[in-house]
């Protein structure tokens, strides 16, 4: 038995984030694009920066069940971040979870608004061209986490073993803390996870080259 136990979390690997053909309409998981089923007023502003909207990631739709949840939830995701390629714009504090330069906003897919369609920054590619992707999913399970104490306790191959589950792009699982982190305070768990240089868009986190991004029960 492998010094994390045998408690698995569930998780889907992003294999792949296919370009989609034709704009997106329904309320679906994708990255890039207009959010679809928000409000204007609940696009997130920049807390240091006056009226500055985030800049929209991408959604997630989260079946029932998929995470543990009881219903089906839909979680947008803004961060601050520079308008497109040219823009030479950064905060360093988009990558402190607590600091009001990055957002996930949680509703009930059947409280979605479908009257309003807000626009506001969204991620672009090298090209400063703007897409939509839809990602391809598998199913699959990583360790329960470990602290960081635990984890320089591991052997060499269980080290590597356990890098190579957990350090991949997903919805749910355990989070690659690469910097020795731990979890907030509370009960919560990891939403998705990106590595932020191999996306076929923008996301400039600076020195964060994951992108982490938790919700709590």
């Amino acid at each position: 038995m492998c010094f994390w136990g045998d408690k698995m979390v569930k998780k889907y690997d992003i294999v792949k984030l296919e370009k989609a053909e034709k704009k997106i309409t329904k309320p679906i998981t994708k990255f890039g694009g207009q959010p679809i089923g928000i409000r204007e007023s609940q696009w997130p502003i920049s807390k240091s920066w006056n009226d500055r909207k985030m800049m929209f990631v991408g959604q997630i739709l989260l079946e029932k069940g998929m995470l543990g949840n009881d219903e089906d939830f839909m979680v947008y995701i803004f961060v601050t971040h520079a308008g497109d390629c040219e823009d030479d714009f950064f905060d360093p504090d988009v990558i402190e979870w607590n600091s009001g330069e990055n957002m996930a906003i949680i509703q009930p897919l059947e409280k979605i608004c479908n009257e309003e369609h807000p626009k506001g920054p969204v991620v672009f590619d090298k090209n400063n061209e703007r897409f939509e992707y839809i990602p391809v999913l598998k199913e699959g399970r990583d360790p329960g986490f470990i602290t960081s104490e635990n984890y320089q306790k591991l052997e060499d191959n269980e080290r590597y073993r356990y890098d190579q589950l957990v350090d991949t792009d997903k919805i749910g699982g355990t989070p690659n803390f690469f910097r020795g982190d731990d979890w907030p305070e509370g009960e919560w768990k990891l939403l998705l996870q990106l590595h932020c240089n191999f996306q076929p868009f923008v996301l400039n986190l600076g020195a964060m080259p994951i992108c982490s991004c938790e919700i709590k029960k």
